[in-house]
């Protein structure tokens, strides 16, 4: 197979993501492809290896597309999945229903989703066949038959309600969500579901983008922590909050003290980095992460002060955020998704250390 085939076969690959709504997807891998990758040059008489830019193979953007349509269905669903479990475990203490809205900061604009299970798993069954006929284009790109192949099993994985580049960042911040509350089961925490309104909740509310904590064109769901003993928690989704320097931040996840939140809600204020004691920024990315994501994460930590810190989390990964990351001693977990058990642990573990933390300080 030459590099003419292989680019013959990205495109068509492209063209069909394109007739399902997910050409976003294609575009993240353009990006990626015209910023090219970073290649160390290592010499014994160098500590430190010279770096320079080179282009991608047709095959390597092949390859690259075909990572990125799995981030897309495969892993979406398997946390779609995970989400559809979550709720149904939650229904059996509360309330909860199966479905979740995303809402944005107006009165219009809200989409409600059912993660019931009897829909979320045949998908990700779906996506999973999904990902073994990708996974042969590259030795088999002559057999055509496998594009109708594509199409049949891409229809049946893909949510519509969620194939677009917000709705999968959305996705994403929820699984995060669950992944934070097992953290705090974990610890003895006890977990209930309130709204904007004072009100319990039947089913899940978050907003699409980051808003006021006080917001209230819809019943934005957020959960309330107790621990014995300790001052009460509230787990909220994004919200906004304020930095030392007197300017506002957007929080994919925050946790602060409920005492914090009530007096938001009553003044119609944002809250304190003082009175936080977890923030999360989340980057959702089919393809490579970019640097200038953890720069200005780095950024905006400088500019708060968490007792428990922030975190930069990604479905992705890049080895240049990653080390960037490390060497400026930023909290950070990539390729955060169902399937990659190890890092979703060792992500649960971290956020159970912050509650240890929490428990012994108060």
């Amino acid at each position: 197979m030459d590099e003419i085939e292989y680019a013959r076969v990205y495109q068509e690959l492209a063209a069909i993501l394109n007739e399902f709504n997910l050409g976003w997807v294609a575009q993240q891998v353009a990006d990626t492809v015209e910023i090219g990758q970073t290649i160390e040059e290592r010499s014994p008489k160098r500590k430190t290896p010279l770096l320079k830019i080179e282009d991608y193979t047709a095959k390597e953007q092949l390859l690259l597309l075909i990572d990125s349509v799995e981030q897309a269905t495969v892993n979406t669903s398997e946390m779609a999945d995970e989400i559809a479990y979550f709720l149904k475990v939650e229904s059996e203490t509360s309330p909860l229903g199966t479905k979740i809205t995303f809402a944005s900061s107006g009165a219009e604009g809200a989409r409600t989703t059912d993660f019931a299970s009897h829909l979320t798993a045949p998908r990700n069954k779906q996506a999973i066949a999904l990902k073994d006929l990708l996974e042969k284009l590259p030795s088999e790109p002559r057999n055509y038959l496998t594009n109708s192949d594509i199409k049949s099993k891409l229809s049946s994985s893909i949510n519509p309600d969620f194939n677009g580049v917000t709705e999968q960042a959305n996705i994403f911040d929820v699984y995060l969500f669950t992944i934070l509350l097992k953290a705090i089961a974990n610890e003895g925490g006890t977990i209930y579901y309130n709204n904007i309104l004072d009100e319990t909740p039947k089913y899940l509310t978050f907003r699409k983008t980051a808003g006021k904590i006080h917001g209230t064109a819809h019943p934005y769901t957020y959960a309330v922590v107790e621990f014995a003993d300790k001052p009460p928690l509230e787990v909220h989704l994004g919200v906004k909050v304020q930095g030392r320097a007197g300017v506002l931040h957007n929080c994919n996840i925050l946790i602060l003290y409920q005492k914090e939140a009530n007096m938001c809600r009553l003044l119609n204020r944002e809250p304190r980095h003082s009175q936080v004691i977890l923030a999360v920024k989340s980057q959702h990315s089919t393809s490579e992460l970019k640097l200038e994501m953890a720069g200005a994460f780095i950024g905006l930590s400088s500019d708060i002060r968490y007792e428990g810190g922030s975190y930069f989390i990604s479905n992705s990964y890049s080895e240049p955020v990653a080390k960037l990351l490390t060497m400026a001693r930023k909290k950070w977990e990539l390729k955060i998704f169902p399937s990659s058990t190890n890092d979703v642990n060792r992500l649960m573990y971290s956020f159970q250390t912050i509650f240890k933390d929490f428990k012994a300080r108060n």
